[in-house]
């Protein structure tokens, strides 16, 4: 096993595998941080919009948390791939059309696929400020908009840190899935790596190894979070 991990490295696909990790972080951030703001919007739709708003948006998580992620990466790929070479041949980008496609099919995924569970993480977060703290600041003469930064907004997200978390370990994993539309992340830098050395279990392991690396690090960061906004805001919703 030493020899072979010794030959898998001198190879060069252990700098393959941390760029496939970074490829995998980078469209797991991307792809989170859209999914966050699509989770924020709906969640406030579902709570004060009219009832055709909420109603679509009820769609949405019922459709994309129904449907199998891989699924929905196919329909994304295979129903924008044709338009987007299209546009590539006319603007005459067919290298960057190759090149950052897959990686805007799988942002635009995890955002989708992320963005579904967030509405609900979001919903409870806002069910969970106590209006009277609102009625509170509006009664000494904060504005709507300092309400939103001084009282809404920094309990919205504490309250959505521990959902938050399990929707980006979730994401995090979904990026697995991508490599089969050509993005090289860590799972496909893996995959050709172990056809290349016709040595499937080592690397395998150490793409294991490297997306447990990747989990703990956020998990970690996530804790440190909950720890480090919630001072002095723990039981404000009680």
């Amino acid at each position: 096993m030493i020899q072979t991990l010794y030959d898998i490295l001198s190879a060069g696909w252990g700098v393959m595998l941390l760029r496939g990790a970074a490829m995998t972080v980078f469209i797991s951030l991307c792809g989170i941080c859209l999914g966050m703001i699509i989770g924020i919007v709906g969640a406030a739709a579902k709570l004060g919009a009219n009832r055709l708003v909420r109603a679509l948006v009820g769609l949405y998580t019922l459709v994309v948390r129904s449907v199998p992620e891989l699924l929905i990466i196919y329909l994304l790929f295979f129903g924008t791939v044709e338009p987007a070479a299209n546009l590539a041949d006319w603007l005459e980008w067919d290298d960057l059309m190759s090149a950052v496609f897959p990686m805007l099919v799988g942002i635009l995924a995890i955002a989708l696929i992320s963005g579904s569970y967030s509405v609900e993480v979001f919903r409870g977060a806002f069910k969970a400020i106590n209006p009277g703290q609102i009625e509170a600041a509006r009664a000494i003469g904060m504005d709507r908009r300092q309400c939103l930064r001084r009282i809404t907004l920094p309990q919205l997200f504490w309250y959505a840190l521990p959902g938050a978390n399990n929707v980006w370990q979730t994401a995090l994993k979904d990026t697995a899935l991508i490599s089969l539309v050509g993005l090289v992340e860590l799972m496909r830098a893996a995959v050709l790596g172990a056809a290349a050395t016709r040595a499937p279990l080592a690397l395998y392991l150490m793409a294991g190894i490297l997306y447990f690396l990747i989990g703990a690090c956020s998990q970690g960061l996530f804790v440190w979070a909950e720890r480090h906004f919630g001072r002095g805001m723990r039981g404000t919703g009680q």
